[in-house]
């Protein structure tokens, strides 16, 4: 047997890496909305719900990536209508929260933030060999769980200052913020599903020897 290329090893650890990542946030998604509605939490049901995005945009990826440029260019631009819908939900929700604000649970919005925290980075410690690559597939997951890594922390932090004196600015901030990184995000993925077919077959992106993007 031929050994293989190194983009071959490349796109065999992505698409491991990825469906791993698939089914451990549908498991804690899944946790999640079954302790909310134990608990009769909103919040946390809304946050476990929510969580379904991320499950969509890497079950996607996992099943199209290396499937061939249509596929991908056509799993680039569901990709991207799925990173649009999240920051459009979003801002939905800030909209709702200010005609009709929710009731604070300080202990939900503390649960929720450490679970954000811990999935967010994990999944980008998992993905950051990837994150030069310019494959709309690739990239969507990687701004994904980056965009997810940052909101997550701010709102931990923020959290914290909810505890101390309850109230909605913490979440109305870190969702104005989601709703800039989603919709920046998905004009990135669009773009480059437009452009796929420019891309060369092995167009992984971050292998060992490359250069970093700008």
């Amino acid at each position: 047997m031929l050994p293989q290329s190194q983009p071959d090893r490349e796109a065999r650890l992505y698409r491991w890496t990825i469906s791993a990542i698939a089914l451990f946030v549908l498991a804690l998604a899944s946790v999640e909305v079954v302790a909310a509605l134990r608990v009769d939490s909103r919040f946390l049901l809304r946050d476990g719900l929510e969580w379904g995005y991320d499950v969509l945009i890497f079950g996607i990826a996992a099943l199209s990536f290396n499937r061939g440029p249509r596929i991908e260019r056509l799993a680039g631009f569901a990709l991207a209508f799925i990173l649009l819908m999240a920051g459009l939900q979003t801002a939905f929700q800030i909209w709702l929260t200010l005609v009709r604000p929710p009731e604070i649970e300080i202990e939900a919005v503390t649960i929720s933030a450490a679970l954000i925290v811990v999935e967010g980075w994990l999944v980008v410690l998992a993905l950051r060999r990837f994150r030069h690559s310019h494959n709309p597939v690739i990239e969507a997951t990687w701004l994904s769980s980056r965009n997810d890594a940052i909101t997550g922390s701010l709102y931990a932090l923020l959290t914290l200052a909810a505890r101390l004196a309850p109230m909605t600015w913490p979440q109305l901030g870190v969702d104005a913020l989601t709703v800039f990184l989603c919709l920046r995000a998905a004009k990135q993925v669009w773009l480059d599903a437009r452009a796929i077919e420019r891309l060369p077959p092995d167009a992984l992106g971050d292998t060992p020897d490359a250069e970093p993007t700008v």
